[in-house]
């Protein structure tokens, strides 16, 4: 949930800077990070003597890879980790120490590794994944520099890259994978105004950025090396303050774009897929609940889900013909969670899972119809 302060496109979070005000005179975090496999007793990872202050990206939402589910925990500057059980319910199952405000997490698919964002160290967290427990273990050289305010993350596993969105610099920084998992900078891109999201066409020939401060979408092309062609293409957004993005896993040419200070969300279709070009859908953008801070398409490519941070909700609309939304059915209720914002679907559960930044939890739900998209509650699991 954001406040808008003594700018106009400015963005804190109101209830999360009373907390990093009160933790702001620990000591710093260590370096030898240490897993627990008891959940989050026993793992202090203290931020830095300085203030801290509020950041203005959406936390992002968790990533499952191998039976597992892991997630930032960032007003503790950790990064947690769970079984995914057959009911989509999560097993508490470890924690280890990240560097200060980790945002977003990605994994490589094959690879067993786990890539973290740390808004106000400026820094990505490698980890490798023990195939058995889960456990991360710190790559050698971990972590490594990013621009300033590194936020959201994506893995391309066909080149071996990872590509970070710097929101305060106003950068894409794009890394190499070495063979132990560590980052390799290969190239810096300038963005429009407060990169704020990414996502790769399930091609990986292209790659999407949104820009907050901007109000635009900003596509590159995606080389052979998996480094990324500047100013292919934008798309001015007919909204304001976007935020978060998805590509439709069923018809890749989708794409929609949720727009913070509007309360809606934008569809798109890609037109040119050589310079990945834009064209708004009729009747784009589409209201949602205030606030709107993730948004995912169901793995039958029937139901887009929007998570409503400030309006602690979440929207759900039937993709009708074209790609356009239909009137949503009413959003259903994320409470006792609060100020819900990444979302995601695991496609091997069928499980959507909503990452809440107040109440610090995670949100599990079923589809619970298929012919209205309707959301039934698994649980709700500590971070």
């Amino acid at each position: 949930m954001y406040l808008s302060i003594l700018q106009q496109r400015s963005r804190l979070l109101a209830s999360g800077l009373s907390v990093f005000l009160l933790v702001a005179a620990g000591a710093g975090c260590s370096t030898n990070n240490a897993s627990n496999s008891n959940g989050s007793s026993g793992v202090s990872c203290a931020p830095p003597p300085s203030t801290l202050p509020g950041f203005p990206v959406p936390q992002g939402p968790p990533v499952i890879t191998g039976g597992f589910a892991y997630a930032v925990k960032t007003f503790s500057h950790k990064v947690v980790w769970y079984k995914v059980e057959n009911s989509g319910a999560l097993a508490s199952s470890g924690e280890i120490c990240a560097g200060f405000q980790p945002t977003f997490i990605a994994a490589h698919p094959t690879r067993k590794l786990v890539y973290v964002t740390n808004y106000n160290s400026g820094t990505v967290s490698a980890y490798t994944i023990d195939a058995a427990s889960g456990a991360l273990t710190p790559v050698p050289g971990s972590p490594f520099p990013a621009g300033n305010g590194p936020g959201a993350i994506a893995v391309n596993p066909s080149r071996d890259v990872v590509y970070v969105t710097n929101f305060d610099s106003d950068t894409i920084s794009v890394y190499e994978i070495e063979t132990t998992g560590a980052l390799k900078l290969v190239q810096t891109l300038a963005t429009g105004g407060g990169p704020d999201a990414i996502a790769i066409n399930s091609a990986r020939t292209l790659a999407y950025v949104v820009n907050f401060r901007a109000d635009r979408v900003s596509a590159y092309k995606i080389d052979t090396t998996g480094r990324l062609e500047a100013g292919v293409s934008t798309t001015t957004v007919p909204a304001r303050g976007p935020n978060a993005i998805t590509i439709s896993p069923t018809d890749s040419s989708l794409i929609y774009v949720t727009n913070e200070e509007t309360h809606n969300v934008s569809a798109y279709r890609i037109v040119d897929a050589a310079t990945g070009q834009l064209a708004s859908l009729s009747g784009s953008p589409f209201a949602t609940g205030l606030g709107p801070e993730g948004v995912v398409v169901d793995p039958t490519g029937k139901f887009v889900y929007v998570s409503d941070g400030q309006a602690d909700t979440i929207s759900i609309y039937t993709i009708g013909a074209g790609g356009m939304l239909q009137t949503p059915r009413s959003p259903i209720s994320t409470l006792p969670a609060r100020d819900p914002e990444g979302i995601v679907m695991d496609s091997v559960t069928n499980t959507i899972y909503v990452v809440n930044r107040e109440s610090d939890d995670v949100s599990a739900y079923k589809i619970s119809n298929s012919t209205t998209g309707a959301l039934s509650l698994v649980g709700q699991f500590g971070l």
